[in-house]
Protein backbone atom coordinates (compact mmCIF):
# COMPACT_ATOMS: atom_id res chain seq x y z
CA UNK A 1 0.00 0.00 0.00
CA UNK A 2 2.87 2.07 1.20
CA UNK A 3 4.54 1.50 -1.99
CA UNK A 4 1.50 2.32 -4.12
CA UNK A 5 1.02 5.51 -2.96
CA UNK A 6 4.55 6.97 -3.11
CA UNK A 7 4.42 5.50 -6.94
CA UNK A 8 1.40 7.73 -7.14
CA UNK A 9 2.97 10.32 -5.66
CA UNK A 10 6.61 9.96 -8.36
CA UNK A 11 3.66 10.02 -11.28
CA UNK A 12 2.19 13.12 -10.42
CA UNK A 13 5.43 15.03 -9.81
CA UNK A 14 7.04 13.40 -13.12
CA UNK A 15 3.43 14.74 -14.97
CA UNK A 16 3.62 18.17 -13.15
CA UNK A 17 7.37 18.79 -13.93
CA UNK A 18 6.93 17.75 -18.07
CA UNK A 19 3.98 20.56 -18.19
CA UNK A 20 6.48 23.06 -16.66
CA UNK A 21 9.30 22.43 -18.65
CA UNK A 22 7.13 21.34 -22.05
CA UNK A 23 8.25 17.85 -22.31
CA UNK A 24 6.10 14.74 -22.45
CA UNK A 25 7.52 11.50 -20.96
CA UNK A 26 6.34 8.27 -19.49
CA UNK A 27 7.93 6.36 -15.94
CA UNK A 28 8.41 3.10 -16.86
CA UNK A 29 9.50 0.97 -13.20
CA UNK A 30 10.50 -2.90 -13.85
CA UNK A 31 9.25 -5.41 -10.94
CA UNK A 32 11.60 -5.76 -7.79
CA UNK A 33 12.27 -9.53 -8.88
CA UNK A 34 14.72 -9.06 -12.20
CA UNK A 35 17.95 -9.98 -12.71
CA UNK A 36 19.00 -5.33 -13.86
CA UNK A 37 16.84 -2.71 -13.30
CA UNK A 38 16.27 -0.70 -16.48
CA UNK A 39 13.29 2.20 -16.52
CA UNK A 40 12.82 4.38 -19.56
CA UNK A 41 11.36 7.66 -20.37
CA UNK A 42 9.96 7.99 -23.95
CA UNK A 43 9.74 11.60 -25.02
CA UNK A 44 6.88 13.07 -27.27
CA UNK A 45 7.62 14.97 -30.09
CA UNK A 46 6.71 18.14 -28.30
CA UNK A 47 10.19 18.43 -26.98
CA UNK A 48 12.21 20.09 -29.12
CA UNK A 49 15.58 18.73 -27.66
CA UNK A 50 15.43 15.83 -25.71
CA UNK A 51 14.72 12.36 -27.23
CA UNK A 52 14.81 9.94 -24.17
CA UNK A 53 16.90 8.05 -21.69
CA UNK A 54 16.87 5.58 -19.42
CA UNK A 55 18.36 4.46 -15.74
CA UNK A 56 19.73 1.33 -15.25
CA UNK A 57 21.09 -0.91 -11.75
CA UNK A 58 22.56 -3.96 -11.92
CA UNK A 59 24.77 -6.23 -9.81
CA UNK A 60 28.44 -6.59 -11.25
CA UNK A 61 29.63 -9.13 -8.07
CA UNK A 62 29.56 -9.56 -4.15
CA UNK A 63 28.11 -6.48 -2.55
CA UNK A 64 28.84 -4.36 -5.94
CA UNK A 65 26.70 -2.71 -7.91
CA UNK A 66 26.87 -0.90 -12.00
CA UNK A 67 24.89 1.97 -11.76
CA UNK A 68 23.80 5.12 -14.53
CA UNK A 69 22.17 6.04 -17.70
CA UNK A 70 21.93 7.93 -20.92
CA UNK A 71 20.19 10.62 -21.88
CA UNK A 72 19.99 10.93 -26.23
CA UNK A 73 18.52 14.33 -27.71
CA UNK A 74 16.62 14.43 -30.70
CA UNK A 75 20.11 16.22 -32.76
CA UNK A 76 23.27 18.09 -31.65
CA UNK A 77 22.76 20.22 -28.92
CA UNK A 78 24.82 23.04 -26.90
CA UNK A 79 24.39 20.64 -23.87
CA UNK A 80 23.36 17.28 -23.15
CA UNK A 81 23.87 15.97 -19.37
CA UNK A 82 22.42 13.31 -16.52
CA UNK A 83 21.99 13.24 -13.08
CA UNK A 84 22.41 10.23 -11.91
CA UNK A 85 20.79 9.51 -7.97
CA UNK A 86 21.41 6.26 -6.09
CA UNK A 87 18.86 5.37 -3.65
CA UNK A 88 19.01 2.86 -0.59
CA UNK A 89 15.89 1.87 1.14
CA UNK A 90 16.05 2.51 4.43
CA UNK A 91 13.25 1.74 7.21
CA UNK A 92 10.45 1.31 4.21
CA UNK A 93 11.91 4.68 2.98
CA UNK A 94 14.11 5.93 0.03
CA UNK A 95 16.83 8.11 0.84
CA UNK A 96 20.04 9.72 -0.61
CA UNK A 97 23.29 7.05 -1.09
CA UNK A 98 24.85 8.83 -3.93
CA UNK A 99 24.98 11.06 -6.89
CA UNK A 100 27.18 12.09 -9.93
CA UNK A 101 26.41 14.52 -13.07
CA UNK A 102 27.76 14.16 -16.35
CA UNK A 103 27.88 16.68 -19.10
CA UNK A 104 28.73 16.66 -22.66
CA UNK A 105 28.51 20.02 -24.99
CA UNK A 106 27.79 20.05 -28.49
CA UNK A 107 26.65 16.13 -28.50
CA UNK A 108 23.64 14.22 -29.35
CA UNK A 109 23.90 12.30 -26.13
CA UNK A 110 25.88 11.39 -23.30
CA UNK A 111 25.93 7.43 -21.44
CA UNK A 112 27.59 7.83 -17.69
CA UNK A 113 27.86 4.44 -15.30
CA UNK A 114 30.03 3.88 -12.07
CA UNK A 115 30.62 0.65 -10.23
CA UNK A 116 30.30 0.96 -6.65
CA UNK A 117 30.66 -1.42 -3.43
CA UNK A 118 27.44 -0.90 -1.47
CA UNK A 119 26.53 -2.20 1.62
CA UNK A 120 24.41 -5.34 1.38
CA UNK A 121 20.97 -6.12 2.70
CA UNK A 122 19.56 -3.35 1.24
CA UNK A 123 16.93 -2.56 -2.11
CA UNK A 124 18.50 0.10 -4.41
CA UNK A 125 16.99 2.19 -7.21
CA UNK A 126 18.53 4.74 -9.48
CA UNK A 127 17.02 7.84 -10.57
CA UNK A 128 17.58 10.10 -13.47
CA UNK A 129 17.16 13.84 -14.54
CA UNK A 130 18.11 13.96 -18.12
CA UNK A 131 18.51 17.40 -19.86
CA UNK A 132 18.90 18.16 -23.12
CA UNK A 133 19.16 22.17 -23.89
CA UNK A 134 16.16 23.49 -22.02
CA UNK A 135 14.35 20.61 -22.37
CA UNK A 136 14.30 18.15 -18.69
CA UNK A 137 12.42 14.56 -17.77
CA UNK A 138 13.38 11.91 -16.00
CA UNK A 139 13.31 7.96 -15.33
CA UNK A 140 13.54 5.50 -12.53
CA UNK A 141 14.27 1.78 -11.97
CA UNK A 142 12.60 -0.27 -9.52
CA UNK A 143 14.36 -1.33 -6.52
CA UNK A 144 16.68 -4.50 -6.72
CA UNK A 145 18.15 -6.17 -3.53
CA UNK A 146 21.52 -6.59 -3.01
Amino acid sequence: MKRKKLLSKAAAMMTAAMLVFGVSGQMVSATEESVEQIGYIMVQPRGVYLQGGFSKISKVGDGKITAGGNTSAQKVVSEVSINVNVERKVNGSWKHYTSWTATKNNAIGITSYKTLTVPKGYYYRVRSVHYANSDVSSSATGGYYI
